[in-house]
């Protein structure tokens, strides 16, 4: 089976909890002890993640920060200035609107996840006099003191997924599903599980790259299954001593098949990011894939970038029709890093009549190869198709059409050109 066939296998059915569930670790890693056995009724936090649901905590929107150039210039240990100025832009466009989407729409999950697994292995760094990450009952303790160490940490390891490139990198497979090994990531998933006692996981949603993340501190290998305990932060330690949060691998074919999961989104992809314990430490590795390195050509050699606006309904497809990733927030931005030459499709529909400014950007062989704004006007139910083709280290938009169904009259468009750098 290849991985097309795996992404296009997975059925839509799973529960997420299911009570009482045991398990064994079994591995070729020294198995953790007893001792250090992670138990989401001790080791998870007291309070829920906040802003998945009303509730007594905080409202604490993250806050955007510069760090991922410092992160970049240290993973590739390459200057940004080699980059094009209108690649930069971007880059910082998708991790700021990356950052507010993960707050506005999966809360906190990636920093609760990784400050509970720093104080399940390291109690002593618990602040506030705490013991266990249970007796942390709100995001704010301690209540008796203006500091908020807790959720200072929360907040610091949230932010890395979107200004940490070993966070970001290690999550490149979730931009594109069918890249995924399956067998490989759920063979290191289980041996960090022997080693460490926990390991974290981005379980997503193909097709819309909704995401959350999971830590995973058990599982039970059964004939044609293997089924993975973990701690979802969207509930509380105490919920825990009634229930035990499951996720399900399908066994059975020549290779495994995540099933769905969770209540309203299915999330039925995971990726393993088996650099998420040396961020979540803060070692520093310099030159990380170096100046000689393939993935820095194969993300940033090629790139597409499209910002349609909020007043349309955007979908823009690659040469194999499917749909680039996109942000959702008030400033959508939809990408694909290391994008196949070919000819691209953006197809813009409009809700009401109106004006539409779309901004373009698109660099070839690490070139900046296209740079412009089309604007247009559009009735409500129609829809206008531009086409971006990128061949040999050039990138034309192509003029575009106006339908209500199908391909048909020319519409009205205008190009504006920025200078390239």
């Amino acid at each position: 089976m290849t991985r097309r066939s795996v992404l296009a296998a997975v059925s839509v059915a799973a529960t997420a909890i299911t009570p009482g569930l045991g398990g064994s670790r079994s591995g070729t890693v020294e198995p953790a002890t007893a001792e250090r056995s992670f138990d989401p009724t001790r080791h998870g936090f007291g309070f829920y993640n906040w802003r998945t649901q009303k509730g007594p905590y905080p409202e604490t929107d993250g806050e955007f920060e510069e760090g991922w150039r410092d992160s970049f210039v240290r993973v590739f240990d390459r200057p940004l200035d080699e980059l094009p100025a209108g690649l930069l832009d971007r880059l910082e466009h998708h991790a700021r609107e990356g950052l507010l989407e993960a707050a506005r729409t999966n809360g906190y999950c990636y920093g609760l996840i990784f400050a509970a697994q720093r104080y399940f292995e390291a109690p002593e760094t618990i602040p506030g006099g705490f013991e266990t990450a249970a007796e942390i009952t709100h995001p704010r303790a301690p209540l008796t003191t203006p500091e908020t160490p807790v959720l200072d940490e929360i907040k610091e390891y949230h932010t890395s997924q979107y200004v940490d490139l070993d966070a970001w990198l290690g999550r490149y497979d979730l931009l594109d599903p069918t890249l995924i090994d399956y067998e490989a990531q759920l063979a290191d998933l289980l041996a960090a599980v022997d080693a460490f006692g926990t390991a974290g996981i981005t379980v997503f949603r193909t097709g819309t790259l909704r995401s959350h993340q999971l830590l995973v501190y058990d599982y039970d290998r059964r004939p044609g299954r293997t089924v993975l305990s973990a701690y979802n932060p969207n509930y509380t330690a105490e919920m825990y001593e009634r229930f035990t949060y499951t996720f399900e691998i399908d066994t059975s074919g020549d290779d495994p098949v995540p099933q769905p999961i969770e209540y309203g989104i299915p999330y039925d992809q995971f990726v393993y990011n088996d650099r998420d314990r040396e961020i979540r430490a803060r070692r520093e590795r310099s030159g990380r894939f170096g100046r000689d390195g393939s993935l820095y050509d194969r993300l940033f050699g090629t790139t597409l970038f499209v910002s349609p606006g909020t007043e349309l309904d955007a979908l823009v497809v690659d040469p194999e029709g499917r749909p680039l990733s996109r942000t959702t927030g008030d400033d959508p931005l939809h990408y694909r890093y290391g994008a196949p030459e070919g000819t691209y499709t953006i197809a813009l529909t409009g809700r009401a009549a109106t004006r539409y400014t779309v901004d373009v950007y698109a660099n070839s062989r690490h070139d900046a190869a296209l740079d412009e704004t089309i604007e247009g006007s559009i009735a409500g139910g129609e829809t206008d198709r531009y086409r971006v083709r990128i061949d040999s280290g050039e990138a034309i938009l192509e003029p575009g059409t106006t339908s209500a169904a199908a391909l048909g009259v020319v519409g009205g468009y205008a190009y504006h050109r920025r200078d390239s750098s």
